[in-house]
């Protein structure tokens, strides 16, 4: 948030005689954008900017004087923005001191100042053509700070050797530059760089026709177009609103977080649309030279086949940045072949060649004629793919994806290439099966001592559940369809095939079926802790867990559902989530189980109806109860319910209070309404209770159980508001709010669940600092 000064009017343009004063505004012909003086919060500075005029935060979009701010106390009211007969904006202090100035090469006679719709600050000759943009003498837009707006190119001007790149506030009450820049890397293919100081932070992997290697999630959509222009005379990436309804852009903030916010009326606040680093393979070069990230793997990193650890002890201990070596030399002599990884982050481009005009068969042979080279790929892979990039002596920043990737092929001696494929080589082809191990029930028979009963963890609507050790020491979970199981084989089908498409470290990860005659067997990675209720539920256990790892479980099962409902594939509706479908790792880490009743949405489906409810009473959403509506919110409406169950240990149904008759739900609400909230935290959590947070997370789960889905944030907003400060709407009565004997059918015929729930994507409440 910034403060103005009172404004006494607004100039159309600035010209030789008509300087912009402090109080003064210069105002775009659409009314999108506004230029004048303003003061951050908890600032005694000013600054010359460029704010988004239609909206109530103000959100400033562009700064000339960041390292040279005016001084309130020194008469700042006497500032003014002029323009000289030498065509050049000045920025003079209230001494008379010029602090800023635009730079020009050349002059006219009638020169003006103007601010474009688009928030594009420029100078012009009042008599020239200005056609597509054409003559400008200065312009705003080749002097970013810390946003990109619609139509401004980040990138390079080959001629004018220009280089439009991104530099972060230092804080959000600090225009100065900040620690953080983002910038296109030009050694070797360009590609897009986040860097704090010196040294890479991310990258977004190079262009491939289609989108940045690094940026699976960057699709066609409604809401903007985006474009990489590389030619003799410039290299840029730009992108376009499709709907100029929308207020939207991507800021480089001042903690290195590269978001693209879009402004909702609704919630009177910024929404987080996308961001760059999307989890912890995001750091650059996490797993050294030749190794690879995948978030569904624990550990991450691996190193890439036919390599293997470069120091040993500090690899096993989670010291990667040394990386992986060669098993066998390259034979350089004919000697040597490669190896297909799919849905991959190509690996840092700054240590490659290219060519466009190269088939793929060409690129091959080219690597195979250069000892020097490690790895090719397509440069585009447009229409079954062309050009030609090889890596030259390494590959590093290499991240393994659950699709939306590309093709890599990197070199091995052929010793080292064999039959076999490392587990994270994951299919050809868009249209392929998922791959997933066949066992035979021997080896599970055996790993599990013939299913015996001292092996036995629990039962659940599938089957019962078994702990087993297969013989090369790794711990398995096999869960066994059962004859009498209210599930069967289209629930065994739908699990297979859901859960083997999905990655993620907050989901349990499948290794594998069998089936054999009669048997249906899935096997899982075994979890030490088994399941999140075994803890809340239980009076000795919950005291083992604190807050601080409370806390923790809540925004991993909040980053889980944000993968199944955005970030994976197919947008997938879990149905199902409720505390012991809740897994933890021997770090107490939550992964989503169990799909066996998930559901997933292609396109632009967001929500669908069945006639067969099922799930958990007191988990599941009025609408999904009611009318067998299920959407994304659905399962927003049942992690807002388990959020309750973590922070008070007790059950939403049967629980039971003295003093009324509601549910959990009803209880918090009422707490929360009375100022009273911390009332409802699990007295064994003590002395660990961060107060805030908790009070917080209180707030958001009531916003998660809201009687209408539209009225409920989705998962991404979620996010934001969990790991931030930004401002929450109150609450409305939960929806189920009183206890389930209460719910007659008179109760549940009145009511009435309406709107679309597709709305999901931009829902909430991410109110900018700014």
């Amino acid at each position: 948030m910034c403060s103005q000064l009172f404004i006494s009017y607004s100039l159309d343009l600035i010209n030789s005689t008509h300087p912009l004063k402090d109080g003064d505004t210069l105002v775009s012909a659409g009314g999108n954008f506004e230029l004048g003086f303003f003061t951050p919060d908890n600032s005694d500075r000013r600054y010359l900017g460029i704010w988004y005029k239609k909206i109530p935060v103000q959100t400033v979009v562009w700064v000339a004087n960041r390292e040279v701010p005016l001084k309130t106390l020194v008469s700042s009211s006497a500032a003014m923005l002029r323009l000289t007969s030498r065509s050049v904006l000045e920025l003079i202090n209230g001494t008379g001191v010029v602090v800023w100035e635009t730079n020009l090469t050349r002059t006219v006679k009638n020169p003006v100042a103007e601010l474009l719709d688009s928030g594009n600050l420029v100078i012009k000759d009042m008599d020239g053509d200005h056609k597509n943009g054409d003559g400008f003498l200065w312009q705003s837009f080749d002097f970013p700070c810390d946003i990109q707006l619609p139509g401004m190119k980040l990138g390079k001007d080959w001629v004018t050797g220009l280089d439009r790149y991104l530099t972060s506030w230092r804080s959000s009450d600090d225009p100065s530059l900040g620690s953080y820049t983002y910038r296109l890397d030009y050694h070797g293919y360009p590609q897009p760089v986040l860097m704090k100081g010196h040294m890479e932070q991310y990258r977004n992997g190079p262009w491939n026709g289609v989108r940045f290697s690094g940026n699976p999630s960057l699709k066609p959509n409604p809401y903007f177009t985006f474009d990489f222009v590389m030619n003799s005379k410039e290299t840029y990436y730009v992108y376009e609103l499709l709907n100029s309804s929308v207020i939207s852009h991507r800021i480089l903030n001042p903690y290195g977080t590269m978001q693209r916010l879009v402004w909702s009326d609704h919630v009177q606040g910024w929404v987080m649309y996308l961001t760059a680093q999307s989890d912890n393979c995001d750091t650059y070069s996490l797993c050294g030279k030749f190794g690879s990230c995948n978030i569904a793997n624990s550990p991450e990193c691996g190193c890439l086949k036919g390599f293997s650890p470069k120091s040993p002890n500090d690899w096993n201990s989670g010291g990667w940045s040394d990386g992986c070596m060669r098993k066998t030399p390259l034979s350089c002599n004919g000697g040597d072949g490669f190896v297909k990884y799919t849905n991959v982050k190509l690996p840092d481009t700054q240590y490659s060649w290219y060519n466009t005009s190269m088939n793929l068969d060409e690129c091959r042979n080219k690597c195979l004629s250069n000892c020097s080279c490690v790895a090719y790929a397509n440069l585009d892979v447009r229409a079954g793919g062309s050009g030609c990039l090889i890596w030259i002596d390494v590959l590093t920043d290499l991240k393994i994806y659950p699709e939306n990737g590309q093709d890599l092929f990197v070199k091995l001696n052929a010793s080292d290439i064999g039959g076999a494929r490392e587990s994270y080589i994951v299919n050809d082809g868009e249209n392929a099966e998922p791959e997933l191990p066949l066992f035979d029930i021997s080896v599970i028979a055996e790993a599990t001592n013939n299913f015996s009963y001292t092996n036995r963890l629990g039962e659940g609507g599938f089957g019962p559940v078994y702990k087993g050790m297969l013989k090369s020491g790794k711990e398995i979970a096999v869960k066994r369809l059962s004859k009498e199981s209210r599930q069967g084989l289209d629930e065994f089908k739908n699990e297979v095939i859901c859960i083997a498409k999905l990655q993620h470290r907050n989901l349990v990860k499948l290794l594998g079926c069998c089936i054999e005659g009669e048997e249906r067997m899935l096997v899982y990675e075994y979890m030490s802790n088994k399941s999140l209720d075994l803890f809340i539920f239980d009076d000795m256990r919950s005291k083992s867990l604190e807050w601080p790892k409370r806390f923790q479980i809540i925004k991993g099962i909040a980053r889980g559902l944000l993968y199944l409902h955005q970030d994976s594939r197919l947008r997938i509706v879990h149905r199902d989530l409720k505390a012991s479908n809740i897994l933890l790792d021997s770090e107490m880490n939550p992964k989503i189980s169990d799909f066996g009743m998930a559901r997933s949405f292609e396109g632009n489906e967001c929500e669908a109806k069945t006639n067969k409810v099922v799930g958990t009473y007191g988990y599941m959403s009025p609408e999904y109860a009611i009318d067998g509506l299920f959407s994304v919110k659905s399962d927003v409406y049942s992690f807002g319910v388990l959020v309750l169950e973590i922070i008070s240990s007790k059950r939403n149904r049967g629980f039971n209070h003295p003093d009324h008759h509601h549910n959990l739900l009803g209880h918090a609400w009422r707490l929360h309404n009375e100022g009273l909230a911390s009332e409802l935290v699990d007295t064994s959590i003590g002395g660990s209770c961060n107060t805030s947070e908790v009070l917080r997370s209180i707030h958001i789960s009531l916003l998660c159980v809201q009687q209408s889905p539209d009225d409920r944030p989705s998962m991404p907003s979620v996010i934001v508001m969990l790991d931030s400060d930004v401002a929450l709407p109150q609450p409305k009565k939960p929806g189920f709010f009183i206890g389930r004997e209460f719910l007659d059918k008179e109760y549940l015929s009145s009511a009435t669940i309406s709107g679309s729930h597709c709305s999901n994507e931009m829902s909430i409440t991410a109110v900018s600092g700014r």
